[in-house]
């Protein structure tokens, strides 16, 4: 009787909750059935069919692959930036991170230094990275300027041309020629690699950033077309409104964001209006994207742009620290900034950059943007690194954010057919403001009978109150959702999304406070992996039609034909196991907040299967590479489990791990590498005057500046080869730091606070006594932007500088194979 009473009671306090919020819940929405229109008819692309028959076109809403809506991902990886000798295991770390699609700039100063005489070798080889994208099934987007930007010398024009005289960027008959010349070299480097030949270029943009006439744009697309660049898309970047439009259809603009930028003029934290990055909102474009050469932009979208698919190409996937503002960025800055554009409606997310490097040397010059150039010298950058606090770091380096980013990846990858046909909508009260904390930022992406509810309660650098006794009204043109059915608690800098009337199989889940990250069907039958939003319970609510629910240890309810699951538990077995009328099961495996970051899927051995594990994957046919640091083991679990699993061909046992089988492998080093500091000099003084540049900001030191610098020696332990994977971590305080080895500059930092890294094996063999560093005393009261948590206890002094230790690092690769 108790239990019956107890049961009664519930029911009356959901059906009084659900009355209650009815009656008013200012986080409402309102639904409508998605309009259809004609628009991407109009478009005037390339040739959108491939020798196997495959298709890939573009309509107003997304990107289509043979037809069906998609959701790809875009990285920014500048081939000429790393090593050729390691590109491979980088594109396998970002396929395995998710993205899909790889994009770079085309540096015509990296390829033409000297005129007429042209470098497609070593980091260099353009056709060897795309053909290694194809053989990767990665598909390209050729960003080819020729004016390109990316932090490099003259954004990418040759000196030689900046030199000349001839008016740039412009409709000039003499610059028009230059760029046709290298244009047609290109276009040699890359014949039979345009997707109709079967090849990965799927699309080339046109100039960048470019403000100017769109009778420029249509000159150079005609340019390239006759050349032979003939590709499924042509681009450009959403920004700066042009002066003169595009005619619609001709070329796809792209847009972009970014948590904070080096670029600004101010040494204030987070100027302008970074802050808007964190509020859903229907508004593309940015207005803080190269303010230090653009004019003010618009918050207005370009009239035609409901008429182009909602693509990005640069949401700030971190941030450079230039010479006058050394920005930090936090994991959770790129990726609740992605998930607001994915709810707000992007169905391309394409981070600048995802893959960080370094500046190749130059015959003439260093290649890094500086303010004593003669064209582009808004900023002074690092000479050598361009590692941008990407999620794949200058020497590959995996960032933190590279796993959140990677969880909703996977999502888009196995969900990403369903959002891409979805609108966004947002509710009445959306703060405009983002100072405003008194209301929840949410918003709705629904085609009209389901859908995603997305929530962000992280802001940079300013912290979110927890929102209370939380519910939200879904209106649909059929029914009415509220969900939770019970108020929850949304915690501060979280940022996540829930599904409603999710299709699983023949079942109706009608909402989750969980969200969906990877889906696998094997004979008919359906596993879903959801991840738990941190403390949050998770609760599952499904239609009530025919199925059957088997839930170990949690109570089941019903209700108005529905049926709720409360506070599931979390780890590798089976959460929910549903038995449909047609028999067949749909298994839904709910992991931690942490467990989440450790999943992985891929194929290996000809199937797809998810993995857990805190070491570093790639997949590629049957072979399975784990990384680590410095461990006794490393530990993957694998679902389904192959046949056999070996390591230097002797099979591996595994163990029971809930659904998965889990597989320990104890690793072997070698005596490990040690390292010693030596100060060969200490800082002379008095300090260098730090001054202004042409650009009006702080300018950075010149080679003979650090002649004043503090220097060590570097001695290891013994001389390294490429057998060995070692990284120094070097956690110093100062103005900026350089590492030699001999006389050559390997790699230099801007301090911002974070830890100074360099992975020797990219420069080996590197002798016991050949690293030297050299460090410049961090000074008070100077004309740069440090974060405020960077800054030390200056005491009495006007400068500071420590370099207290080197950490050694060193990573193992093994090599497992299977078989299905």
């Amino acid at each position: 009787m108790k239990k019956i009473a107890y049961t009664i009671l519930l029911l009356c306090i959901v059906n009084l909750s659900i009355l209650a919020t009815e009656h008013y819940n200012e986080n409402y929405i309102q639904v409508k059935k998605p309009a259809m229109n004609n628009y991407g008819t109009e478009f005037c692309m390339g040739t959108a069919t491939n020798p196997s028959g495959s298709t890939l076109q573009a309509n107003s809403t997304g990107l289509l692959l043979d037809g069906q809506p998609v959701i790809p991902v875009m990285g920014e990886f500048h081939y000429s930036r790393f090593s050729d000798t390691e590109w491979r295991k980088e594109l396998l770390k970002m396929k395995a991170g998710g993205i899909n699609i790889i994009a770079s700039y085309i540096f015509w100063i990296h390829h033409e230094e000297t005129e007429g005489k042209y470098n497609w070798e070593g980091r260099r080889n353009l056709r060897k990275f795309i053909e290694l994208c194809r053989e990767l099934n990665l598909p390209f987007v050729l960003r080819i300027g020729p004016w390109c930007h990316g932090e490099v010398r003259n954004g990418g024009l040759p000196e030689w041309l900046v030199n000349s005289g001839i008016k740039l960027r412009s409709n000039n008959d003499a610059y028009l020629e230059k760029v046709h010349t290298w244009f047609t070299q290109l276009y040699n480097q890359l014949q039979g690699l345009m997707w109709k030949d079967g090849g990965p270029i799927i699309a080339v943009q046109i100039e960048n950033e470019y403000g100017g006439s769109g009778e420029h744009l249509m000159t150079l697309k005609k340019m390239i077309q006759e050349i032979g660049f003939d590709t499924p898309l042509y681009t450009r970047t959403g920004w700066p409104q042009l002066s003169s439009p595009v005619p619609f259809g001709e070329i796809l603009p792209l847009y972009g964001d970014y948590a904070d930028g080096f670029w600004d003029r101010t040494i204030d934290e987070m100027p302008g209006e970074y802050g808007k990055s964190y509020l859903f909102r229907s508004f593309r474009n940015s207005t803080v994207i190269a303010t230090e050469q653009l004019p003010k932009q618009s918050d207005k979208d370009n009239p035609d742009d409901v008429g182009y698919p909602y693509f990005t190409c640069e949401l700030g996937g971190g941030m450079m620290t230039s010479y006058h503002r050394r920005i930090a960025i936090d994991p959770m800055d790129v990726f609740a900034m992605s998930l607001v554009r994915v709810g707000s409606g992007s169905n391309l997310p394409g981070y600048y950059m995802y893959h960080g490097g370094s500046n190749p040397a130059g015959e003439h010059t260093t290649l890094n943007e500086q303010q004593a150039s003669n064209f582009t010298f808004h900023n002074d950058l690092p000479v050598k690194s361009y590692d941008f606090q990407a999620p794949l770091g200058e020497f590959g380096q995996i960032n933190p954010h590279y796993h959140l980013l990677r969880r909703l990846h996977l999502f888009l990858q196995n969900f990403g057919s369903e959002l891409a046909t979805m609108v966004s909508y947002f509710p009445n009260n959306a703060p405009t403001d983002y100072n405003n904390d008194s209301v929840v930022r949410w918003n709705v992406r629904s085609n009209g009978e389901s859908g995603y509810l997305f929530i962000n309660n992280y802001h940079r650098l300013k912290t979110l109150a927890e929102k209370k006794n939380i519910q939200f009204t879904v209106d649909l043109p059929n029914e009415k959702i509220i969900l939770p059915v019970k108020p929850i608690t949304i915690p501060s800098g979280a940022s996540f999304f829930m599904p409603f009337n999710m299709k699983l199989g023949d079942s109706n889940l009608v909402y989750s406070t969980a969200q969906p990250i990877a889906k696998m069907e094997q004979d008919k039958n359906i596993t879903v992996v959801f991840a738990q939003n941190k403390n949050i319970p998770a609760d599952f609510v499904f239609d009530d039609n025919g199925i059957i629910v088997e839930v170990p240890h949690t109570n089941i309810r019903k209700y108005n034909k529905r049926i709720l699951i409360e506070n599931v538990n979390t780890g590798t077995n089976a959460a929910i196991r549903i038995k449909q009328p047609d028999h067949t099961i749909i298994t839904i495996i709910l992991l931690d907040e942490m467990q989440s970051l450790t999943f992985w899927q891929g194929n290996l051995a000809g199937k797809g299967r998810f993995f857990l594990s805190t070491s570093e994957l790639t997949f590629q046919q049957d072979e399975l590479q784990i990384e680590d640091e410095r461990k006794n083991k490393v530990s993957v679990a694998i679902y389904p489990t192959p046949t056999n699993l070996a390591l230097n061909k002797k099979p591996l046992k595994g163990r029971v791990d809930g659904m998965f089988t889990r597989f320990d492998i104890p690793i072997q080093f070698q005596k490990p590498i040690r390292a010693k500091l030596i100060q060969l000099q200490k800082e002379i003084l008095p300090l260098r005057d730090i001054k202004f540049g042409k650009a009006k900001v702080a300018e950075m030191p010149t080679n003979n500046d650090f002649k004043n610098a503090a220097q060590w020696k570097i001695v290891l332990s013994e001389t390294l080869d490429a057998h060995r994977d070692i990284y120094l971590r070097i956690p110093y305080i100062g103005d900026v730091a350089r590492i030699y080895k001999g006389n050559e500059l390997l790699t230099d930092n801007f301090y911002n606070g974070k830890e100074f890294s360099i992975r020797l094996k990219c420069f080996v063999p590197v002798g016991k006594e050949e690293l030297r560093i050299e460090i410049l005393p961090l000074q008070k009261n100077s004309l740069i932007y440090y974060p405020p948590a960077s800054l030390p206890d200056f005491n009495t002094q006007n400068y500071a500088i420590d370099l207290p230790q080197i950490e050694i690092i060193e990573k193992k690769c093994l090599t497992l194979h299977a078989t299905q």
